[in-house]
């Protein structure tokens, strides 16, 4: 089931959700492009550190080359190995490491393999326990050559001031000629420089610049540690999320700008070894979006040589992230501040609308004259509107249509049931007249049963009247010879006529026996006595069942017991009792022995061929239709003795059920029917009319708090109409007083509504309606004062 809203708030959210959609589609690509767009920044930026890095090692680098050049003009540059320290050496290439915190050593190497080299104690305090080199060491001069004791390394200490502190001598096995500085340079003839590499005596990675010193084969060298490298990529770092790191290559890291624990990047190094150089990717990490790139830095370090950069992606989103939430702040409170103009705009559709609805409830409650065009410049809502008037007069027309089928109807059915009982269809017609003088009187009450009570509108009342018409018209179903039984022995004609024609042949027989026993020479005068007792005696049988058959008095045990033994009269059959039957009345003889001709039968009898069972009847569905009035288990029994024995009235059970069933009959009748909603209490009210107060009426026993007060108005008019009614050939009409009286008992007994029956005796709609349809001679006073409390 839908969720139902107004049109304001449809169009509302309507809109809404097209400007959310629209923002969220802008937001969408203004995010897809800052994403893009920060990726270039990124990019752009990464490019822009990797030119200052460049620049900067390429400054060094040219620093670093032009030292080893001017470092070779020194006068005896390479006669470095002799049993004196060349003081003045030394100290020039200490002011060199001093203009240079970077330069670990100046070093010179021979083509014979010997050494000399001066270190920067400074360089890292690892030095002085390397090298068990005294605490105030300032500078360290080594010496490797061959000695007469064989090939040596000499260390010699010197302070601030060149003074000697202490030397000492161990073996040594280092010939410079083989290391790759010295074949670097001895195959150029400018300046070279080694790929970065990692000082063993320091623990350090550094390079080594070196070139060889013209003339001499000599080649003099100078290593710069990588320390103010990591230093340089940390000043680059432009985020604090930001990562610089520098590769070699085999992509090891040579520098970075972050500590050594952190040193380990494999997103960076794996792009290195794929070749995805100079290009941006991101990737994740703990759950943020990292973005990256390598590029070659340049071949002044060494070939291949790399820098990887990392950020996260946040930090470069960030400005445009921020713009984006402006842009959706901005949005929103458009949205906010164009929520009146929109509910003003609306009210514009919804009033109209609402208006429309207003014409469509006349249309429902079917107040067709009331129906008005609206007046609006909206063409879709006029266009409804006029098509709404269109409808209204299509329904109305449709419903007068319907009106008339349905007047049709009652009037078919009422003219069947004229057709078949006059008094009956009589009664159908007298019962609304009645009815409906009584609920117009009990819907202008305000107090007691009434208060509530009202017909409001047309269409109550129509419901009304045609339920009063129809309540009847199950009668339609019930058998004529029932409705009109008027003696005990009556079904399709008065079977007392074939009672009297055995009574006929039974004078008879007394007649012959009479003749018969005179020629045997009995006694013709105690004959004559004999025979005319006998016929006494068989008149005043013939009159006392005849008398039963009227039905008119109480059938005591005494009669009964009567009946009995007149039925045990005997004549002779001499026709066989099946010839000429139907096929319907020859299954009634299932089952029954056929005896033979002359038969000896009883004058009255209760025979199984007179038992008509009840086939079809579907109990299960009776009793859920709420149905309790008691279902005989023969739908007919025409005994002769059982319907003779009838103890009040002419009916038998199953012919009082067939009568009584006509309720049922009206019900299942009505409520099959496709009402309108103005129509659907139709059968309850053609249905209650046999109820009484307490539950004991049919066909359902419904109590007072049941039945509405239609409903009681119904049995009042039944009754009544039954009662005076003067047209029925089974019994005389009550004169008003006789009627008021039974009545009376009926309300004592709470077969009728007290209230009701009050009202009905107080407006004198009693006498009203007598004026009309009752004769003359039934019109008689009513002494209401022992009717009223």
């Amino acid at each position: 089931m839908f969720h139902k809203i107004t049109i304001r708030t449809n169009i509302l959210t309507n809109f809404m959700i097209v400007v959310g959609l629209v923002a969220a589609s802008l937001l969408g690509l203004q995010y897809y492009f800052s994403q893009k767009m920060a990726l270039d920044a990124t990019h752009k930026t990464f490019k822009k550190i990797a030119e200052k890095i460049t620049l900067h090692i390429q400054a060094g680098d040219r620093l670093s080359k032009a030292m080893l050049y001017h470092t070779e003009l020194y006068p005896g540059i390479a006669d470095t190995i002799s049993e004196k320290l060349p003081l003045e050496t030394i100290s020039r290439y200490a002011h060199n490491m001093q203009l240079n915190n970077n330069i670990y050593a100046i070093y010179v190497g021979h083509a014979n393999g010997n050494f000399f080299e001066v270190v920067n104690m400074h360089s890292s305090t690892e030095l002085h326990k390397v090298f068990k080199a005294p605490k105030n060491t300032r500078w360290m001069v080594i010496k490797i050559y061959n000695a007469p004791q064989g090939r040596i390394r000499s260390f010699d200490y010197l302070d601030e001031t060149f003074t000697l502190i202490a030397s000492r001598n161990e073996p040594s096995r280092y010939l410079a000629n083989t290391r790759p500085w010295f074949t670097q340079a001895t195959q150029s003839d400018k300046a070279t420089r080694s790929d970065p590499y990692l000082f063993s005596n320091l623990g350090q990675k550094g390079i080594t610049f070196s070139k060889t010193i013209s003339d001499t084969g000599a080649v003099l060298a100078i290593d710069f540690t990588l320390l103010k490298l990591n230093a340089l990529l940390r000043q680059q770092s432009f985020a604090p999320t930001s990562k610089i790191y520098m590769f070699g290559r085999d992509g090891s890291i040579i520098a970075s700008s972050i500590s050594d624990e952190e040193q380990v990047n494999a997103p960076l190094s794996n792009a290195l070894k794929e070749g995805k150089a100079d290009r941006m990717f991101s990737y994740d990490k703990d759950g943020k979006q990292i973005f990256a790139m390598v590029t070659t830095l340049s071949n002044e370090l060494g070939s291949n040589t790399y820098l990887g950069f990392s950020v996260d992606a946040d930090v470069m989103l960030r400005p445009y992230l921020e713009k984006i939430l402006y842009s959706l702040g901005a949005a929103l409170l458009f949205l906010v501040l164009s929520i009146p103009m929109i509910l003003y705009a609306t009210s514009r559709i919804a009033k109209p609308v609402k208006a429309l609805m207003a014409e469509n409830e006349k249309i429902r409650e079917r107040r067709f004259d009331e129906v008005r065009p609206l007046e609006t410049n909206i063409i879709e809502l006029a266009e409804l509107s006029d098509s709404l008037v269109s409808m209204s007069e299509s329904i109305r027309a449709y419903q007068e249509s319907q009106k008339e089928l349905m007047d049709s109807f009652i009037k078919l059915i009422a003219d069947a049931i004229d057709a078949k009982s006059s008094y009956t269809g009589g009664h159908c017609k007298r019962v609304p007249v009645i009815a409906m003088m009584l609920a117009r009187v009990a819907s202008d009450r305000n107090e007691g049963s009434f208060k509530d009570f009202r017909f409001e509108s047309e269409d109550d009342w129509r419901e009304f009247e045609i339920g009063a018409w129809l309540h009847d018209c199950g009668k339609i179903t019930t058998p004529e010879y029932v409705v009109d039984k008027a003696t005990k022995l009556e079904t399709i004609y008065n079977r007392i006529h074939e009672i009297r024609s055995r009574f006929e042949m039974i004078w008879r027989d007394i007649e012959i026996e009479y003749y018969e026993r005179i020629i045997k020479g009995e006694d013709k005068t105690a004959l004559e006595e004999w025979k005319a007792q006998q016929h006494r005696d068989l008149l005043d049988d013939f009159a006392f069942i005849a008398e039963s058959n009227i039905g008119g008095e109480y059938m005591s045990d005494e009669k009964k017991e009567r009946i009995r033994s007149i039925a045990k009269h005997t004549w002779v059959r001499h026709f066989d009792d099946r010839l000429g039957l139907s096929d319907t009345e020859l299954m009634r003889y299932a089952g029954v022995e056929k005896r033979p001709v002359p038969a000896v039968e009883q004058l009255l009898s209760d025979r199984p061929e007179h038992l008509i069972e009840r086939v079809g009847f579907d109990a299960d569905a009776y009793r859920k239709d709420g149905f309790k009035l008691e279902v005989p288990k023969y739908l007919c029994n025409y005994g002769e003795i059982y319907n003779l024995c009838i103890e009040k009235g002419t009916l038998t059970d199953d012919e009082r059920f067939k009568i009584n069933e006509h309720v049922i009959k009206s019900i299942k009748m009505l409520e099959r029917l496709p009402y309108p909603e103005h129509m659907a209490r139709i059968p309850e009210y053609a249905g209650t009319h046999h109820e009484t107060m307490i539950g004991t009426g049919y066909p359902r026993r419904l109590t007072k708090d049941d039945l509405s007060v239609p409903a009681r108005i119904m049995a009042i008019a039944d009754i009544f109409e039954a009662l005076t009614a003067s047209d029925r050939p089974y019994k005389k009409g009550k004169t008003l007083s006789e009627a008021i009286k039974i009545m009376s008992f009926m309300k004592k007994e709470e077969h009728i509504d007290a209230e009701l029956f009050e009202l009905f005796l107080r407006s004198d709609i009693y006498k009203e309606y007598a004026k009309q349809y009752l004769k003359s001679e039934q019109i008689d006073e009513v002494d209401l004062e022992a009717y009223l409390g």
